[in-house]
């Protein structure tokens, strides 16, 4: 009996733990009414203010500083967001915009738990955006630091670049949404109605894309009458971490079409080309409906070169030439011809701009290379971007149009 009863003793302490586990709840809880949710933050490049020789000394530890940082957090208001804020009588917003500076974002996070009673929680955080001055100056890897070492923070997290100040957008004014945070995912999510709008792209990425040296584009959001509205991309070098310059919408186009549509939904790119039949005056617009692009390296004799093959299924969406036919073969030929002609010219040009003006590859040659011949990457992958620039790249481009919309000819 006295055996029974020491092989049931430990049985008995597990279950006596297991029910004190369970009945306690969840330890750490905290309640939605005492977190500062964090929905959007901006990065700026702070005005460094002179310090006294008393508040010199009153320093302890001294460091050189990359850069003084600003960081703004765009905190939900729980007391609007749950009601009716457009209706609210106050008028006050569903958000809370709160500004620090300081040398390193971790610090300014830190401090600003001495301003507001709430301190940001980054659980929910869905938007970065930074100003370009900052992201000229400062690596990315070192500005996305905290973002990517915090537990609380996603990696899934947008990242764009700001034309100014990217505090200016956290005040911006908004159409669709309560929140400037959720205006710029709205915008962001679009990308299947515009070429024009750059690739998303996550810290996440931004990480995997700056360990590998490799070159890439951050959407571009302006403000345009104190409303945002996404222009073209950054250019960002992969050795420096650092902003180059912009390229415009038209730029980002050929850059979407030279990386096609992807296979994720998110990925799915739209929109409209416009363009003119030759020996016509009369412009039509042709609705995208499927990019398939391929990058396709070619080695020979030694001598390294790229083809792109963009394959367009699309509609034609308006047609001013109101005197032709869209039932007849030969005018869709035409329309075929002309929207070709106008993605080599728009494609050509963005090649120019990445090869010529900021010297990387921002669209994936490098990788291509190195899936399809591993040795000729490997030669080249030390200074693949300056490589990249005297790189000849041809086009291969096929137009289809499928269907003219409920309009064929006049009548």
């Amino acid at each position: 009996m006295s055996m029974m009863k020491a092989r049931s003793l430990p049985i008995l302490v597990t279950l006596l733990l297991c029910s004190a586990i369970v009945s306690s709840g969840c330890w750490d809880r905290r309640e939605i009414e005492d977190l500062g949710i964090a929905i959007g933050m901006s990065v700026d490049q702070a005005i460094q203010k002179k310090r006294t020789s008393e508040e010199e000394k009153q320093i302890v530890h001294k460091h050189k500083t990359i850069m003084p940082i600003s960081v703004t957090y765009q905190i939900v208001n729980p007391k609007i967001i749950g009601g009716t804020s457009r209706g609210n009588p106050s008028n006050q917003k569903p958000y809370i915009n709160i500004t620090s500076s300081g040398d390193t974002a971790f610090q300014v996070a830190r401090e600003t738990a001495t301003r507001i009673g709430r301190p940001p929680f980054f659980m929910h955080l869905k938007i970065i955006i930074l100003g370009d001055q900052v992201s000229r100056k400062i690596n990315l890897a070192q500005l996305l630091n905290m973002n990517l070492r915090d537990t609380e923070m996603r990696r899934t997290v947008h990242l764009t670049i700001a034309e100014g100040n990217g505090r200016e957008i956290l005040e911006a004014k908004t159409k669709n949404e309560d929140l400037p945070s959720f205006e710029l995912l709205s915008l962001i999510d679009n990308l299947s109605k515009s070429i024009h709008i750059a690739q998303p792209i996550s810290i996440g990425t931004v990480s995997e894309q700056l360990s590998a040296d490799s070159s890439f584009c951050v959407p571009r959001v302006v403000l345009h009458q104190k409303e945002m509205k996404l222009a073209g991309a950054a250019v960002i070098s992969g050795k420096t971490g650092k902003m180059l310059g912009w390229i415009g919408e038209e730029e980002t186009a050929g850059l979407n079409l030279v990386q096609g549509t992807g296979k994720s939904e998110e990925g799915h790119k739209g929109g409209i080309i416009e363009a003119v039949i030759k020996g016509s005056r009369d412009p039509f617009s042709y609705e995208i409906g499927k990019i398939r692009s391929k990058i396709i390296p070619i080695v020979k004799n030694g001598q390294l070169s790229f083809r792109v093959d963009i394959k367009v299924e699309g509609r034609l969406g308006e047609d001013w030439a109101l005197n032709e036919n869209a039932f007849e073969k030969d005018y869709l030929d035409r329309v075929n011809a002309a929207v070709k002609t106008r993605i080599e010219q728009i494609v050509n040009n963005t090649l120019k701009k990445a090869q010529k003006d900021f010297r990387v590859d921002v669209a994936g040659f490098g990788k291509q290379l190195h899936i399809h011949y591993p040795k000729e990457w490997k030669k080249r992958k030390e200074n693949w971007d300056e490589v990249f620039s005297r790189i000849p790249v041809s086009l291969d481009v096929t137009v289809k149009t499928e269907e003219f919309a409920l309009k064929g000819k006049k009548k």
